[in-house]
């Protein structure tokens, strides 16, 4: 699954092109540690894009993104702990938000996804569908 697949043109249509991001250093490292891993890049990437366009609780982020529960809520503490997320009621049905910190710094993150990207597309790189085949 590429980047340009999960959520390009949803969440950053009004980022400026790559070459042009002035890139946050503190924001950089807090990004790249959440979104560069292996474990739940695409993840946490998806919920970001879910909730940007339609906030939702962890339930209906389970079913719009066809994965476990489980999962979802694991991904959502990640994101929450991060505070790249926030959460608006009580109890299950808590619905999530993209954060302030977040939406100032899309450009930041498209720059951080991009260098993650250009690296996976590189010769003799293990791919996420390489990956999941194991």
């Amino acid at each position: 699954m590429g980047f340009d697949s999960l959520c390009k043109n949803k969440i950053f249509k009004d980022v400026p092109d790559l070459e042009d991001i002035k890139v946050d250093k503190h924001m950089n490292e807090l990004l790249s540690s959440i979104f560069t891993g292996m474990s739940g890049r695409y993840t946490r990437m998806r919920i970001i894009c879910a909730i940007t366009e339609n906030p939702l609780n962890t339930q209906k982020l389970a079913r719009k993104l066809d994965l476990d529960y489980k999962t979802i809520k694991h991904n959502i503490d990640v994101l929450e702990k991060n505070n790249l997320i926030t959460r608006h009621g009580e109890g299950y049905g808590d619905v999530f938000f993209p954060s302030e910190l977040i939406s100032s710094n899309l450009p930041t993150l498209y720059s951080v996804i991009r260098k993650v990207e250009a690296k996976m597309d590189r010769p003799g790189k293990n791919t996420l569908s390489d990956l999941e085949k194991l």
